[in-house]
Order: structure tokens, then sequence, then C-alpha cells
């Protein structure tokens, strides 16, 4: 889940500026003002880090087919300077399945190791007009009170190696990126200090017997060659045998894992850099938060479904295309496919249908007597007295703008749903009954999450309504306010109390335009 976005330099938002997720966020904001920025900036982390070509590009700003197209990196940087730096931050909720393989419960792992709430920044920059954009700089954050934890530089691609990585079942190129910084705060040592104070004797063995494993080799090429792990691990030695203060421990381990280097792929943290021994530096806890932060902005960025702001418009047949999607596409283009071979999908999107108020059921049915592969996807209009059977491109634009949407709230579990302006093309009422829909689906055993981009008064007031009701928390809700001013645009979370009324006020008035023209 996503908790929170920051952007800086970032086509419409120059100065930095926060946006704060909940289960349902919901983006309002003028023409231009910069809302669609919020989502284009998850966009092209998620298909930059799809495209799986480490050896390419750190952003991909132009893909064949992709998710969003924004030109040059001089079109996409703040007041197309192109001397600025752009840094997104993208701050994520750590699940157990980011801590190793097989999952460790977050409560038997060391104290750094339980944020549940981590910041991962990525900065990108052009040096000159002759040279390719950059990653510069990561940063790992604590997701709570924004304190930086570690810095690195990526460095150059004369150091890159092959490496394996976790979840891909091949080698990949990755190169590396060192720790420039870290923080001395004691609240973060702190912590780590008590842990390994009581496990020092545990500690102690467990380093002394991965000393013996580098000697058993002890032919002069391999000592050589072991030589930095070998005086590394002989100092934590001599640390973790002493009676040692939280002064000298933070010194020590501060200065081990300084300089510690990592592997990458993409802009993502993946693995220590391992020499000889599989170890780094003995060992490093800030290294592996960072793979921890890594494997959780991954796991974020696949479960990121974009819905496209206009969808596929129906066809009056189809050739089952083989496939057995899981969602839709983000243009709807296998919405068919998907109706085509889930009977039960058929049914609850009838179910929605029904509760949402439109007067039509879904029917998909094969055509002719010789394929299974040719089919239609037909609504029967309920409004008549004998009911009437319809094709889906005979009907209102709105509905078949509007399906693909239903259908992907039912079918997602545990995603991030993002779409611009679902209320396109659809009547009022029909607006604020979406809000039924995303408070159940928020609600599910795998919960989705959604970002919605918008100016549906009416599913704000249905969303006040709900909470006032109690059907859903005010924590449930980030309503987002996006504004242009002379530095850039501005994002303003409006918080909502108990009663679902506004406790923040609504720059301008709450869609004060209806005020005026009455």
């Amino acid at each position: 889940m996503l908790h929170a976005l920051e952007l800086e330099n970032f086509k419409a938002f120059g100065e930095r500026s926060r946006i704060p997720f909940a289960p349902i966020t919901l983006i309002f904001g003028e023409n231009s003002a910069g809302k669609s920025t919020i989502l284009q900036a998850l966009n092209l982390l998620k298909q930059t880090l799809e495209s799986r070509d480490p050896a390419g590009a750190p952003l991909l700003l132009q893909p064949e087919n992709g998710i969003v197209d924004l030109g040059s990196f001089q079109e996409m940087i703040f007041d197309h300077d192109p001397d600025r730096t752009l840094s997104i931050r993208v701050g994520i909720v750590i699940e157990a399945s980011d801590m190793g393989f097989p999952p460790v419960p977050v409560s038997d792992l060391p104290p750094v190791f339980q944020h549940d709430q981590i910041s991962i920044e990525l900065s990108f920059r052009r040096p000159s007009l002759k040279e390719s954009v950059r990653l510069d700089q990561i940063g790992i954050y604590d997701g709570k009170s924004s304190k930086c934890i570690a810095k690195f530089k990526p460095l150059g691609k004369d150091t890159s190696l092959s490496m394996s990585f976790d979840s891909y079942s091949t080698f990949l190129p990755s190169t590396l990126a060192e720790c420039i910084w870290l923080t001395q705060e004691p609240e973060y040592w702190k912590p780590l200090f008590k842990y390994y104070k009581e496990s020092q004797e545990s500690m102690l063995q467990m380093l002394q017997y991965r000393v013996q494993n580098l000697l058993k080799n002890d032919s002069e090429k391999d000592l050589s060659f072991i030589g930095d792990s070998l005086d590394s691990l002989n100092n934590l030695i001599e640390l973790f045998s002493s009676d040692f203060d939280l002064e000298t421990f933070t010194s020590k381990i501060h200065k081990e894992e300084m300089n510690s280097l990592l592997g990458m792929l993409v802009f993502v943290p993946m693995m220590p850099r391992s020499n000889y021994t599989g170890v780094q530096s003995g060992t490093s806890d800030t290294n592996q938060l960072a793979i921890i932060a890594g494997k959780g902005l991954r796991r974020t960025l696949e479960q990121l479904f974009p819905m496209n702001s206009i969808r596929k418009p129906p066809e009056r047949s189809y050739i089952f295309s083989g496939t057995d999607p899981d969602n839709i596409g983000y243009r709807g283009d296998s919405l068919p496919d998907i109706l085509f071979r889930n009977p039960e999908l058929v049914e609850e999107t009838n179910k929605w249908l029904k509760r949402l108020g439109i007067d039509y059921e879904l029917e998909v049915r094969a055509i002719g007597d010789h394929s299974d592969d040719f089919f239609q996807v037909r609504l029967i209009d309920k409004r008549r007295k004998e009911r009437v059977n319809i094709a889906l491109s005979d009907v209102g634009f709105g509905i078949s703008q509007l399906l693909p949407f239903i259908v992907q709230s039912l079918v997602s579990e545990g995603q991030i749903i993002s779409i611009e302006q679902p209320e396109v093309h659809v009547h009022p009422k029909l607006q604020a009954d979406l809000g039924d829909l995303l408070a159940a689906s928020i609600k599910k055993d795998q919960p989705n999450q959604f970002i919605v981009e918008t100016h549906s008064e009416h599913l704000i007031l249905r969303m006040q309504r709900l909470v006032r009701k109690q059907q859903i928390k005010p924590e449930d809700i980030s309503v987002i306010y996006v504004s242009r001013g002379p530095d850039g645009a501005k994002a303003e979370r409006l918080r909502l109390d108990e009663e679902g009324d506004f406790i923040d006020e609504w720059p301008n008035g709450f869609f004060a335009e209806r005020l005026r023209e009455l």
C-alpha cells in the first residue's frame, strides 16, 4: 500500500509537495493544476521498472505501448530547466514478504527492520545536453518521521556485474550504489544497540564462524582476495568481545556501514554487493533496510494498476485470444476475454450493476455453432416490458467507459487502482453510487487501494455520507486539492471529521461554481 508521494521539480510541481494517500484518495483541482502529474509520477516508475532493461535509461519516458508518454527530460522537468534535479519520494507500507524468503514475522526481526512505513527517494538529473539522464541519488527515509536514514550514490557503468535476484530466474546485469551518508541519530542506533547487546554472544559466535569459513582455503591468492572482509570481521569480533557502550557501538558500526555497496536493478536496491565470502563488511543493517525498501517499492509498483482515462470502445463481436487474463488491461483491451472466461465474474458484475441502479444486465454469449471462440458482450435492457437484448456498442458511451472500472474493482485483490475521471459521461446519481463500490472494495480480505483523479462533487458527497453513517472511517479517505501558483503546483489534504464534514476549508469554496450560477 502507498502511504505518501513527494514530488519536486516534476512537471507541474516545482517546490517539494507531499501527497498523503489513504485506502481511497480523491484528487481534485482545476484543469492543468497538476492532478494528473501525481498519477504520472507513479506510472513513470512502474513502466521503467517493468521494462526490465537495467542497462538502459534510468527513466523510460517514451515507451512503445507504455502507460504514459512524458516526452523528453527537459519537457518533464519543472519550468523546462535542465539544471534542476527531479525527485520522486515514494512512501510504502512494508509487508512481511519484503523481509525475505520465506517471509519472517516482523516481531522476530531486529528493531531497524520493524519500520512498517519506509520511504525511498529517487533523484534524477541530466548533467548536460550532451549527456544522458542519470539516477543521481537514492535516499532511504523513515516513513513516519520523514527523517533520512541513509543515502546511496550510483556508481558508473564500468562497475557493472552479474547478479542473481531473488524473484527472477535469470541473471541480470546490475550497477552498484555506494552508501555516501548515514545517520548518527541516537534514536536510529539505540534500538540496534539494544538488540545487539542482548544478542552479543550469538553475534560473536556467528562472526567467528564466518572467519573460520574464510580461512578454510588459506592460499595466498585467496587470502588477498578476502582481506577486506577478514579485516571487517575481525573489527566486529573485537567490538562484540568487549563491553561496548552506545557511543562505541555507533562509531564502529557507522564506520563499517559507510561506503558499503548495493546491487541495483534500474533504480531499486536489490542485494548487497557480495565478495568472495558472500558478506559485505561483516553485516550491514543499513544495506538490509535499503533492500527491504527496494523490495517494497518493487512490490508496490507491481500492485499498481493504472487505468487509462479513456477506455477502449466496445465492439459488436470478439474473437477469444486464447489467454486467461487476470485484469482488464490498462485500456480495457482484455475486458471481453476476462468476462468470457469467468461466468462468476459476470454474475458478480450484474449484482453491482443492479446495486448501482444501472438497468442493464450483462450477457456474454458465444456466436455460431462451430466455434466457441467467437462471442459477444451484450446488455439486456430491463426497463422494457419484454427484456430487450442490446449490443454494448449501442448503449450510451458512459456505460462502456464505466464497465471496465467496475470489473477491475471486482477482480482486483490487494491492488492499487489509479484512474482519471471515472465519472466521465456518467449521470450524477451514478457518480455518487461509485462511492459505494470504492467503499466495498477497500473492505475485501485483500483490500484494494484507489487513487482517483476526479471533478465529481457527487462522489465526494457520497464519501462524506458513508463516513457519517460509519460505513467507512475518516482516515479511509484522503481528499487532495491541487492548486497552481507561481512556484508550481501545491497539494493540500482536506481532512474529514467523524461526521463527514470537512475540518479544513475547501479552497475557493466547496464547488462554489454551483452557487455562483444559482
